[in-house]
């Protein structure tokens, strides 16, 4: 019988074994009830334990030899080579044709791989451990991120947003590239324009948000953190405010490059001044600044 992944079928091999073993069927008669050959019954039998509940369980399909496999010897001199110089597949692999030792680059590798002789190459990340504050005052916590606008030619152009998680502020600026140099500018407009103090800037592991953007903002007793990979509620305040601008701003369209500066301008005075929010108890943004600060 053909190889097969049925998780039901140890159970049927048992009940068939169960079926010759207790005289109920002969072996030809069970193995047209089940659908197999009389070899299959053979087999099964001799399997079967002496218990008549052990299901049969289906053997792997991996072949037991190889025609073209490594010979033994080969394969110790590779693990002996590997600890004794500690080196790569490709420097263990020169030692060994110096040798004498007919063995391919690749071969060296696998056997390496196999019995766990390497090491798995991890991209250094690095990362900023700031712990997440409470956002109970403004500026304790801002998030930013950006837009990613794809043209019909497939270039793109970017759309940075910044926004205050405790006042709702929100600020949004257009870019042709999302630069590290780009990303601090746009932190110190969006600090300007907020008109108080950032104290911790949280944002993705985009390439625009670096470690030259950090230490940049260190400077300016800004400390920067970044969200977990793939965890986009990390920032849901930034996101929701990247959805509402795309909404409302551009009514769900893809903005126009010749008017989206004025577009921008105009939507985040409006945002900030008019718009009223309801986890502000109805103010805007602006309003709710100055009950803070007053």
């Amino acid at each position: 019988m053909p190889y097969t992944t049925n998780p039901f079928l140890p159970k049927v091999r048992r009940l068939a074994v169960n079926d010759v073993r207790l005289g109920r069927l002969t072996q030809a008669q069970v193995a047209r009830k089940y659908g197999v050959t009389r070899s299959a019954i053979c087999k099964w039998l001799k399997r079967a334990s002496s218990d008549h509940r052990e299901f049969i369980h289906t053997l792997p399909s991996k072949p037991k030899s190889h025609p073209n496999e490594l010979n033994k010897d080969i394969i110790v001199q590779i693990i002996k080579m590997r600890k004794k110089i500690k080196r790569c597949a490709p420097i263990i692999h020169a030692h060994l044709v110096k040798k004498g030792v007919n063995v391919s680059l690749s071969s060296v590798g696998r056997v390496l791989k196999r019995y766990g002789l390497t090491r798995n190459k991890k991209r250094a990340k690095w990362s900023t451990k700031v712990p997440r504050p409470l956002s109970d005052r403004p500026g304790a916590l801002i998030q930013a991120d950006t837009i990613h606008v794809v043209k019909r030619d497939y270039s793109r152009y970017y759309i940075y947003t910044v926004l205050d998680t405790f006042t709702r502020l929100g600020y949004a600026e257009y870019q042709k590239r999302p630069t590290q140099k780009n990303s601090i500018s746009v932190v110190k407009k969006a600090n300007s324009y907020f008109g108080f103090p950032f104290k911790v800037i949280q944002t993705d592991n985009g390439i625009e948000f670096g470690q030259r953007f950090a230490m940049r903002l260190k400077e300016k007793e800004i400390l920067v953190r970044h969200s977990r990979v793939r965890k986009p509620n990390d920032n849901a305040h930034i996101e929701r405010f990247n959805r509402t601008l795309q909404e409302e701003c551009f009514s769900g369209r893809m903005p126009n490059e010749k008017t989206i500066l004025r577009q921008l301008k105009k939507y985040i005075n409006y945002y900030n001044q008019e718009r009223l929010h309801l986890s502000l108890n109805c103010m805007t943004p602006r309003q709710f600044v100055s009950k803070v600060l007053n």
